[in-house]
Order: structure tokens, then C-alpha cells, then sequence
């Protein structure tokens, strides 16, 4: 060894520290379209939703 300690944070350590951890009795934020069925459908073709086109992804948009 080089006599140099490095510690290892572990990320949910850091990721505590910088984002907080998400209250579960709180409102859940708003989305503007339906998360589930998209993944479930892109899940179905074969995809991720990120290789889906926006048409497809238009269908799943919420209108409020």
C-alpha cells in the first residue's frame, strides 16, 4: 500500500445527502402521461421507451 487511505462512500449514502429520501405520505409528483402503460406496452414490443417514436408515445400522454 501507498500509506493513503481512500474511503468508499456507498451512493445511497451520497445520494441521501444530496437529493434527501422521498416521503412516501406526500403527493406523488405530477407526470404528463400514463408511466405504467407505456412501460408495460414498450415491455411488449420489445423495446425501451426511449427507442419508442413519439407517436407511439403520444398515445400515452394524460390530458389534464
Amino acid at each position: 500500500m501507498s500509506g493513503t487511505d481512500k474511503k468508499n462512500a456507498k451512493i445511497a449514502d451520497v445520494q441521501g445527502a444530496y437529493l434527501g429520501f422521498p416521503n412516501p405520505y406526500k403527493a406523488p409528483p405530477a407526470c404528463k402521461y400514463d408511466h405504467r402503460a407505456l412501460v408495460e406496452y414498450a415491455k411488449k414490443i420489445g423495446k425501451s421507451i426511449n427507442e419508442l417514436t413519439f407517436e407511439e408515445k403520444a398515445v400515452f400522454v394524460i390530458d389534464r
